[in-house]
């Protein structure tokens, strides 16, 4: 009986695990766009993309140094939910921060404009249909 016992539970283990690292692995697969998508973008378009990566890098980069020591403490504050931080930071940015943000919008609002007039008819239906999906799942 003992035997039986450890026997169903080293069974219970492996499936649990299994299971586990199967959705893992699954989320870790997931990307923004679809496979099918990414294997359509030509190489201006990934470029594109690759850019308006670096330039959100580089304005969260250029925000977070203008920081004031208040706004790092709302920051750093662990009671704050994300939304709440956001609610507290936002009205605090002076005329200068605002017109950082700003610049790097409308850098990054470009490149995605000529991002989206490149697209074929095939890679916009193939974004509809991933945002599709997306939207039954919310």
């Amino acid at each position: 009986m003992k035997s039986l016992n450890n026997i169903l539970l080293i069974f219970l283990v492996t499936i649990l695990t299994n299971n586990l690292t199967y959705s893992q692995e699954k989320r870790m697969h997931s990307h923004k766009y679809s496979q099918e998508l990414i294997e359509t973008l030509s190489s201006y378009q990934k470029e594109l993309i690759e850019k308006e990566r670096k330039y959100l890098i580089k304005q969260r980069e250029a925000i977070r140094k203008t920081f004031s020591i208040d706004q790092k403490k709302v920051i750093d504050d662990s009671t704050l939910s994300y939304n709440q931080k956001i609610n507290k930071i936002i009205p605090s940015f002076s005329s200068d921060q605002k017109e950082l943000i700003e610049k790097y919008h409308k850098r990054i609002d470009t490149i995605r404009k000529k991002f989206y007039n490149s697209l074929t008819e095939t890679q916009r239906a193939l974004i509809k249909k991933k945002r599709k999906k997306s939207k039954k799942n919310d």
